[in-house]
């Protein structure tokens, strides 16, 4: 598993995506000391094993995982260029979380340590119509804060591990880390 590596003493991200050809960034400011990123969605999908007609072969873009103080966060982080059908975005978010508990049992059985990703809080955040660089946008760019930062309701089928909502957060090309802690 080869984790995003960040330059030098940087607390700074670029996390690139691409739609159809068309590349779109984002970037991630104000990173804890302890943090690990995964780029997800270039694990293999078992398609092989899985027909994807519920969406069980999809993955969300990025797991970051990172130690605040003592408090360890698992965010699975879905990138989009446009505003999505919901429960497209939910699949994909579910997608990355059963790729992290596949890590974390094979952490747990093949490397004989039982606590491997054990403790993590979980958090689901999705970026929405992330603005393309050099595209100027001549609608109004004034937004209301509560209009930018929502959260969604997630169908959980009762299942205690996935959260009951995902964050979703439109219009931005940078944002702060301290902004994927939200409480929905």
């Amino acid at each position: 598993m080869q984790p995003i590596d960040l330059p030098y003493e940087s607390r700074e991200i670029i996390l690139a995506e691409a739609d159809q050809s068309i590349q779109y960034f984002l970037k991630i400011k104000g990173l804890p000391r302890e943090i690990f990123i995964i780029k997800s969605d270039q694990f293999a999908p078992p398609v092989g094993f899985f027909q994807g007609s519920q969406g069980e072969c999809k993955r969300s873009d990025y797991i970051i995982l990172a130690k605040i103080k003592s408090k360890k966060i698992a965010i699975f982080l879905e990138l989009k260029l446009g505003n999505p059908d919901n429960q497209d975005i939910i699949k994909q978010l579910k997608g990355g979380f059963c790729l992290f508990k596949y890590l974390q049992k094979l952490g747990q059985i093949f490397w004989q340590n039982p606590n491997f990703l054990n403790g993590y809080q979980i958090q689901f955040v999705v970026i929405k119509n992330i603005p393309r660089q050099g595209i100027l946008n001549k609608r109004s760019s004034q937004f209301k804060r509560e209009n930018l930062i929502t959260s969604i309701e997630i169908d959980r089928h009762d299942l205690e591990e996935i959260p009951h909502y995902y964050l979703s957060v439109k219009h931005q090309q940078e944002i702060y880390f301290r902004a994927f802690l939200e409480k929905p």
